[in-house]
């Protein structure tokens, strides 16, 4: 039986790095809105920018650099990543913070779809999944353990330790990345890049079910707060509690999702944990209707928001696997796009869930986030087939010995 090779574990720290610089902007934001002499809202908008600019500049610059050695690459992007956040930590003003932010999204961009893709190289076929999970797991620590000690320490020394403490992440993964990761084979030149990609109805499917799962659940998780504030009575440190669950659910989702792409069809899995997804917020949408703040709400909005957390992160890595099976020899640009499309989600997740709760109040929320689960469940079709190795569907003699995206 083959063995995950263990030095795929490298590759999660530079993936909590880049989850822990954007989770604990949100604990640091009031701080920095005070000392830059501005709203919470302006300064919200870094994420915005932050998304924004890795979903339209993450695979132009992968495909920019995909003659480079993958290694190469990573080291690259771990030092630029580390260079951002210290033009962050010295930002005079908002306008350079917000600049450091951009920076630091295109050093993100080149190391987490590379980094997935080597992973995927350094790994036999019917083990990808968990490959790719190890990989997405350093995201789901980075919200249940990076975020909260980047916030406590933006607490003890100021936001710009925050920065700082990102800043020392970075270059340690660009360290250990360069000691200890072999060298990974860089992959055939892409025939076309992302639009060769994009004319394949398989890919836009898979592209489509991944923006709206993230629409979906960051329409939500954006506006944990004012929801959850509503359902269940909860404070901020109820809220501070629910979202270490949330990311204690990812942890555990990361760990089975692997096992059981391994065992399952993708398409099956990938329906059933959309589907688990929808429910969930449908039940934290009725929550929110009924808002009785009861005893019994409250027990049962822990494990939701567990169940949730853990379906949402098996979707992603399910997504990220559906994505490198059906281009196999373009890996780093196909989850390049997966990880835009992601990105493009949650930028659009706040702009429509701050929409809807200032027009319809918290309780339209869940509501609105769960019929776009809705739609996403229709977007899952054109999957690989009942194993990993196969070829997607829709090809046909001619091409059936060549990967969907050539």
């Amino acid at each position: 039986m083959s063995e995950l090779n263990p030095r795929i574990y490298l590759l999660a720290l530079g993936t909590f790095t880049v989850g822990t610089e954007g989770y604990v902007i949100a604990g640091v934001l009031p701080s920095v809105a005070h000392d830059m002499r501005t709203s919470v809202a302006v300064c919200g908008q870094m994420v915005t920018v932050f998304a924004l600019a890795y979903a339209l500049g993450g695979p132009p610059l992968i495909r920019l650099f995909h003659k480079v050695p993958p290694k190469r690459v990573l080291i690259g992007a771990a030092v630029f990543f580390a260079a951002a956040n210290l033009l962050a930590a010295l930002s005079p003003d908002i306008a350079v913070l917000i600049t450091a932010r951009i920076l630091a999204a295109g050093g993100a961009a080149l190391f987490l779809a590379p980094a997935a893709a080597a992973a995927a190289a350094l790994t036999p076929p019917e083990l990808l999944p968990r490959a790719l999970s190890v990989t997405a797991t350093g995201n789901a620590l980075a919200l249940t353990a990076g975020a909260p000690i980047g916030t406590i320490i933006g607490s003890a020394f100021g936001w710009r330790g925050s920065f700082l403490f990102v800043t020392g992440l970075a270059v340690l993964s660009a360290l250990v990345v360069g000691a200890f990761l072999p060298d990974v084979p860089a992959p055939p030149a892409p025939a076309g890049g992302r639009l060769a990609l994009l004319g394949h109805r398989q890919i836009r499917s898979a592209l489509a079910t991944t923006f709206g799962l993230f629409l979906a659940s960051y329409t939500v998780y954006t506006y944990l707060s004012p929801v959850m504030g509503t359902a269940i009575g909860a404070g901020s440190t109820g809220v501070a509690i629910l979202m270490v669950v949330f990311g204690g659910g990812g942890l555990i989702g990361g760990r089975l999702i692997g096992h059981a792409l391994a065992r399952f069809p993708l398409g099956s899995v990938l329906r059933a944990v959309v589907l688990v997804v929808t429910v969930m917020i449908w039940l934290l949408a009725l929550l929110t209707g009924v808002h009785a703040h009861t005893t019994a709400d409250t027990v049962i909005a822990y494990p939701i928001v567990l169940i949730f957390g853990a379906a949402w992160w098996s979707g992603g890595i399910s997504q990220q696997t559906r994505l490198a099976t059906l281009a196999p020899d373009q890996r780093s640009l196909a989850l390049g796009l997966q990880f835009s499309a992601q990105f493009l989600g949650v930028a659009t997740a706040g702009a429509v869930g701050g929409l809807t709760l200032g027009l319809s109040g918290p309780g339209a929320v869940p509501i609105v986030a769960g019929i776009i689960a809705i739609a996403a469940i229709v977007t899952i079709q054109h999957t690989p087939g009942s194993t990993l190795t196969e070829e997607p569907e829709g090809q046909d003699h001619a091409t059936h010995s060549r990967p969907v995206a050539r």
